[in-house]
């Protein structure tokens, strides 16, 4: 028999500190005493001692059975590190050794929760299992290739419901993209060849699982994600919205199992190549992009990872937030290169070694959200300045974003600490135009072209202008030889 008691101390604000660790180390010799007189106890409120006392009546009502007793403590906090200074580690140690006094052959464990493992957690689904009715099969180790009929097909994106399951497409790297060609003929396809078979006429659909069985004429998929096929299913879906009773064709299904990350991206990516598909596309299901997602939703921005999702789901456009744009971002801020950022986009998610040191999982979450919402402060306050063209927005958007920051922080090499560290609340639009005058003066007095937002005596000027600027606060010499990066 086991018993398992589980406290958990969180909060919102601030990294990992030892105080709250103090107050379960203190909570921990109060109210886990078995002979403690709560009545005694009254800087506890009553919520908190109610749930310890049903903990304490259970383990004494077991006592007899000897059962074997697992506590956790849990430090939960949406804004620190994944880092545990020394320090704190001692504080877990204590309260270890203080409730393993209390509970002499207990199994008591420590666990610091930070944004990232939140993120991870929060992200956690339980297992589903789905059925597909199949009419042809051809079986291997960890797949299989099946035929299913369009009715079957259909049933199977609804999971026995009404509505088709949004949670069958997370892994897929883009969202449907509305009425283009291809579509068209999917749609069209459906609706009037019907006397061809379908599958003859269509690529089919890729289905990655953590396991596959195949029993007669179903399979069972658990886990089932719909790796490359999305605009197939929802056209699939769009017909029998009007389509009445069956419909015998047939649709072509593949399906992997693999519960090894590196296998199903490789899976992903290969499936999303035949066709011409933007590289921040095939980036979609990284790990890192996840997190970004999900950190942003809770600032109100909404991350573009699969293509069009959030569009088509009816956000504003300036909440959107593309992967390029993000990078971009970054790139202006972190590698203080806002004039590769505005020249050479699509190099920051080709280029693996620049994309790493863009985006990776050991950056501070905070530092995205951040960035996204200072690129869109920035954006708004431009569109008011009516000396600028939306040629000249462009231009300069990464080079305000840049000097800004550099100013909010005072020096112009900022760590991926720095921009996490940013209170993005205070700043507000006076600062925005500050920095938006003074890069104007620069890039005007160069002639205000393309090729001057392009080229690099812009960022050189800009980066002089700022050490002057900030002389005396924090200031720091040039970069250009601190960051070399793929032109």
């Amino acid at each position: 028999m086991q018993i398992e008691l589980h406290i958990i101390q969180s909060k919102t604000s601030g990294g990992f500190s030892e105080v709250p660790v103090n107050k379960l180390i203190s909570l921990t010799r109060h109210l886990l005493r078995l002979d403690a007189d709560y009545s005694q106890l009254q800087q506890y409120n009553q919520a908190v001692k109610a749930a310890i006392d049903n903990f304490r009546v259970a383990y004494r009502s077991l006592a007899s059975r000897f059962p074997n007793l697992r506590i956790c403590y849990y430090y939960a906090s949406k804004k620190a590190d994944a880092h545990v200074h020394a320090n704190l580690q001692l504080k877990a140690d204590e309260l270890k050794q203080v409730a393993e006094e209390l509970f002499q052959g207990a199994a008591v464990s420590v666990e610091f929760l930070g944004a990232r493992k939140l993120l991870e957690l929060a992200r956690r689904r339980p297992k589903t299992a789905y059925e597909l009715r199949v009419s042809k099969s051809l079986s291997a180790v960890n797949g299989h290739v099946v035929l299913s009929t369009l009715s079957e097909y259909n049933k199977f994106l609804r999971g026995g419901g009404d509505k088709v399951k949004a949670e069958l497409f997370e892994s897929n790297v883009r969202d449907f993209q509305g009425d283009t060609e291809v579509n068209a003929e999917i749609g069209n396809t459906l609706r009037n060849e019907k006397t061809v078979e379908f599958w003859w006429m269509n690529n089919g659909v890729t289905i990655l699982a953590s396991r596959a069985t195949l029993n007669g004429d179903s399979v069972t998929i658990e886990n089932p994600q719909i790796v490359n096929g999305l605009q197939t299913s929802t056209q699939i879906a769009r017909y029998f919205q009007s389509e009445k009773g069956d419909d015998h064709r047939n649709v072509m299904v593949k399906i992997v199992s693999s519960d090894n990350e590196e296998t199903r991206d490789k899976i992903i990516k290969a499936t999303n190549s035949q066709n011409a598909v933007q590289p921040a596309t095939l980036r979609a299901t990284d790990k890192v992009q996840r997190d970004i997602e999900e950190t942003l939703k809770s600032t109100g921005l909404y991350y573009d990872r699969r293509k069009n999702f959030y569009k088509n789901e009816g956000k504003p456009a300036d909440k959107i937030i593309s992967i390029p744009l993000m990078a971009q971002a970054v790139m202006s801020v972190v590698l203080s290169r806002p004039d590769t950022a505005r020249a050479r986009p699509s190099s920051l998610i080709k280029d693996n070694s620049v994309y790493s040191q863009v985006f990776s999982e050991t950056h501070p979450i905070g530092m995205y959200s951040n960035a996204a919402a200072l690129i869109r402060h920035v954006d708004r306050v431009l569109k008011s300045r009516s000396e600028m063209s939306a040629r000249d927005r462009s231009n300069l958007r990464f080079y305000i974003l840049f000097w800004l920051s550099c100013v909010l922080v005072e020096k112009t090499s900022l760590t991926t600490s720095d921009l996490a560290g940013i209170d993005v609340k205070a700043v507000d639009d006076s600062d925005i135009e500050a920095a938006a005058d003074e890069v104007w003066q620069i890039y005007d007095g160069l002639g205000g072209t393309d090729q001057i937002a392009k080229g690099p005596e812009l960022r050189r000027l800009a980066l002089e202008a700022l050490n002057v600027k900030l002389k005396g606060k924090s200031a720091q010499p040039s970069l250009d030889s601190a960051i070399s990066l793929a032109n």
